[in-house]
C-alpha cells in the first residue's frame, strides 16, 4: 500500500510536470516567430539551459551523495568515527530474495553519548539471513560520524558498501532526452528563424521550472511540517549526542495552519540545560485533530537538546523512534 501510494503520487506529479505542459502548448496556436526580438529569444534560450542545468545538477548531486561520495564518507567514518553499542529489540523482514540477501528493519536500544537511553530504527540488507545475526537480543555496534557532516552519518559496524554505477544510467537518459528535445524543437519549430520560437510558455522552459518549483514545495513540506524544520543530520545529531530533560509547557496555541486537515500548534516552553541556564523557546508541531484537546492540557514534555547549543532541541518522542 505504501509503495503503491508513492508510485501513484510520483506518476501524478510527473504527468503535470512533463506531459501536461506539452499538451497545453502544442494544442495552442504558435508560430516560429513567437518572440520577434532576437535578443529576447536568446535570453529565453539561456534561461532554459540554466533551468535544465539546475535540474540535472540536482539529480547528479543526489546520485553522487548516495554513491561515490557516500562510499568515501564511509571509509572516513570507519577510520575516525565513534563506536556506539546497541541491542536489537525488534527485527522484521521487509523483503526476501529466496536464499539471497533480505531487506530487514531493526529497532536498536542503546545509550547515546550523553548517557540517555534511545531507540533507533534502521533498514539494513542482511546478506546472510541464514546466520540469524539480527534477531532480537543480539548485540551490534554502530560507527558514527560525531560531526554529522558526512552522509550517511553512521553505519553498521562490519558492513560493506559498493557503488551502484547503474544509478548514473537514468541521469544520462534524462540528459540525452533533453538534448534530443532541443534538437527536435529547433528542427520542427524554428522555421529558419533560429530560436525565436521560444517563449516563456514553451515546455523547454516550463518543464524545468515546474520541476524546480515542485521539488521546492516537497522539500518545504518535508523540512518544516514533517521533520520539524530539521534536516536528517540535525535530528541524528540530537539523538546520538543530545541531553534529555523535562520542559514546562507555558502555552499551547493553534497557528491556523492545517496539513491534511490536521492542525499545527505552537508550544511555548521552558527548560533548564545541564548548566542550569533557563531556556525559553517555542516549537511548532502538527497534531491529530482528535488529540487537540489533549495536547492543550499538556503541562510537561520531555525534550532533547544539544549540550553546547541548548536552543537546538526537539521533543524527545519525535526523535526517539
Amino acid at each position: 500500500m505504501k509503495y503503491g501510494a508513492v508510485a501513484f503520487w510520483g506518476l501524478f506529479i510527473a504527468y503535470f510536470i512533463l506531459v501536461h505542459p506539452c499538451i497545453l502548448y502544442y494544442n495552442a496556436y504558435h508560430t516560429s516567430n513567437n518572440t520577434p526580438d532576437g535578443m529576447l529569444a536568446l535570453v529565453f534560450l539561456v534561461l532554459s539551459i540554466l533551468l535544465w542545468s539546475v535540474v540535472l545538477g540536482f539529480i547528479l548531486r543526489l546520485i553522487l551523495n548516495n554513491g561515490i561520495l557516500a562510499k568515501r564518507n564511509l571509509r572516513y567514518i570507519e577510520q575516525y568515527g565513534k563506536r556506539l553499542d546497541g541491542i536489537i529489540r525488534e527485527s522484521k523482514v521487509l523483503r526476501e530474495h529466496g536464499s539471497g540477501p533480505a531487506l530487514r528493519e531493526i529497532i536498536l536500544e542503546m545509550t547515546n553519548f550523553s548517557g540517555h537511553r534511545i531507540l533507533h530504527t534502521m533498514t539494513i540488507t542482511d546478506s546472510r539471513p541464514e546466520e540469524n545475526r539480527f534477531t532480537p537480543g543480539k548485540s551490534i555496534s554502530l560507527r558514527i560520524d560525531p560531526s554529522f557532516r558526512r552522509n550517511p552519518y553512521f553505519f553498521l559496524e562490519g558492513s560493506h558498501s559498493k557503488v551502484n554505477y547503474m544509478l548514473f544510467l537514468p541521469w544520462f537518459i534524462i540528459l540525452a532526452g533533453v538534448i534530443l528535445y532541443y534538437r527536435y524543437a529547433y528542427a520542427s519549430e524554428s522555421g529558419g528563424l533560429g530560436w525565436r520560437f521560444l517563449e516563456l510558455s514553451h515546455p523547454l522552459i516550463v518543464i524545468p521550472a515546474s520541476s524546480i518549483f515542485a521539488a521546492g514545495i516537497i522539500y518545504f513540506i518535508i523540512r518544516v511540517f514533517i521533520m520539524g524544520n530539521k534536516t536528517t543530520a540535525e535530528r541524528l545529531k540530537l539523538k546520538f549526542l543530545g541531553e534529555v530533560t523535562v520542559a514546562d509547557i507555558v502555552e499551547v496555541t493553534q497557528t491556523g495552519t492545517y496539513i491534511n486537515n490536521q492542525p499545527q500548534v505552537k508550544y511555548t516552553l521552558e527548560f533548564k540545560d545541564k548548566k542550569g541556564t533557563l531556556i525559553r523557546t517555542g516549537k511548532k508541531q502538527i497534531v491529530s485533530l482528535m488529540d487537540i484537546a489533549q495536547v492543550s492540557s499538556i503541562k510537561q514534555k520531555e525534550v532533547i537538546y544539544l549540550p553546547d547549543h541548548p536552543e537546538n532541541f526537539s521533543f524527545f518522542d519525535e526523535i526517539n523512534n
